[in-house]
């Protein structure tokens, strides 16, 4: 039993690296895409709707009434056995609906909001942190976690460590209420997740991604303006949606099953040494000292909340 829960521990932090790692490479795509004359409004739906199609053609042969029962974890499959079908599947669809709004659709309206009031650094500092102490919060609450100490010294290292890297000065506070509103509610649809029994992996991925689709057209449609869509733009958005959104879901939802979302969540924020080397590689700029400092915080929280991991299974 312990073996299986150190090999579960193990899968859930290798999921939730690579997701970070998927998730690093949002901003080349970004600007790529942004460079051709697409607004962010654009780049998030035709992502979105895009890898939703990628996925409806790869799944088209599993039956649809499999699919539905492979979005729930088997505990729930039990629980819900007196149940009819009809009445299931609707529990179901719905509880992936409200983990698709949360995770999909408040995540890219709230973040896309608060870069119109300063730098984007600041952003994702502040969202990252507010998804880790929200899916932190909300997993005691919702989930009874145990606040371990070593969890709790896992997060605040990891949180300062982002702070290092990333914080700028001038920070205006409707960016921070905005980017606040970003990252709790992407806490929440990792904690919800686990709450509501959904098993992660390609099904869930696909039906997350297609009312994300349902929900970001709306802002689409509102902000919508013809532009040329060349075959920078096809790599682009391609790329977009088979790496961070078709494995990055994927990886995250994946490691969601083996760990807590506050565990996963501080995980992620290993993003920022992964697009540091990104840019390294591709634009040859070398790491600051400040940058080492703050890595080193991240990786100590990592640690911190790997360690608390294994005295929970023993």
């Amino acid at each position: 039993m312990h073996e299986k829960q150190n090999f579960n521990n193990i899968l859930g932090f290798s999921f939730a690296l690579v997701a970070a790692a998927l998730n690093a490479t949002i901003g080349i795509f970004s600007v790529l895409l942004m460079n051709t004359g697409l607004k962010s409004n654009d780049i998030a739906f035709l992502k979105t709707i895009i890898a939703f199609i990628l996925l409806s053609a790869l799944l088209s042969k599993t039956p649809r009434q499999i699919q539905y029962k492979r979005l729930i974890t088997t505990e729930f499959i039990t629980l819900s056995n007196h149940s009819s079908d009809k009445s299931n599947n609707k529990r179901i669809i719905g509880a992936v609906a409200i983990c698709a709004f949360l995770g999909i659709f408040t995540l890219f309206v709230f973040e896309t909001k608060a870069y119109e009031y300063g730098n984007p650094a600041n952003v994702v500092v502040i969202l990252m942190a507010a998804a880790t102490i929200s899916a932190t919060l909300f997993g005691a609450l919702l989930l009874k976690e145990r606040l371990l100490l070593n969890t709790l010294i896992g997060v605040l290292l990891a949180v300062a460590g982002i702070f290092v890297i990333s914080w700028t000065s001038s920070v205006n506070l409707t960016l921070v209420f905005f980017a606040v509103m970003a990252g709790s509610g992407y806490g929440l649809f990792s904690v919800l997740m686990q709450r509501f029994g959904l098993q992660g992996g390609i099904y869930l991925t696909k039906y997350l991604l297609l009312f994300g689709s349902l929900f970001l057209f709306i802002p689409f449609i509102v902000t919508f303006e013809p532009v040329n869509i060349g075959y920078q733009s096809i790599l682009g958005l391609l790329g977009l949606a088979i790496f961070p959104t078709i494995i990055g879901f994927y990886c995250t939802t994946s490691a969601l099953k083996y760990l807590p979302a506050s565990k996963v969540q501080v995980i992620e924020l290993s993003e920022p040494l992964f697009a540091m080397f990104f840019v390294w590689l591709i634009l040859h700029e070398d790491a600051t000292m400040r940058f080492w400092l703050g890595a080193g915080l991240v990786i100590l929280g990592i640690l911190s909340i790997t360690n608390s991991s294994k005295k929970s299974a023993e």
